[in-house]
């Protein structure tokens, strides 16, 4: 293999953090639902979550940020995202919205928390 291939895979090898997440693209609309504090999930050293005696995920007790709740304009589905801050979203205005996250087709939702990137759609 030459250098440059090789150089390819290490990074794809270095950047797979993503597990079984999907590349999102979406165009959304904001409705009313207000933004909450996200507290995320604790991870074990095996990278599973944690639980309680009653099997209840563990969260943290520091917030990383807010999610934020839209639908998605081609399917009305939820959209949720998580980001690092509460940004001046305006009610009934389109944004686009990136990232990677999970279909999560039994709650007709799709959950966006990594590399979000969101923009306002012109």
């Amino acid at each position: 293999m030459d250098q440059n291939t090789l150089n390819k895979l290490a990074n794809l090898a270095n950047n797979d953090d993503k597990g079984n997440r999907q590349a999102f693209k979406n165009v959304v609309i904001k409705l009313g639902v207000k933004p909450v504090q996200h507290f995320p999930k604790l991870k074990g050293k095996d990278g599973k979550t944690v639980k309680d005696k009653d099997g209840n995920e563990l969260r943290s007790k520091v917030s990383d940020g807010y999610t934020f709740t839209f639908s998605d304009f081609e399917t009305s589905r939820v959209v949720k995202v998580i980001l690092d801050k509460k940004y001046d979203i305006k009610v009934m205005n389109a944004y686009l919205v990136s990232g990677y996250g999970y279909d999560i087709r039994s709650g007709n939702m799709i959950y966006i928390d990594r590399d979000v990137n969101i923009q306002e759609y012109k």
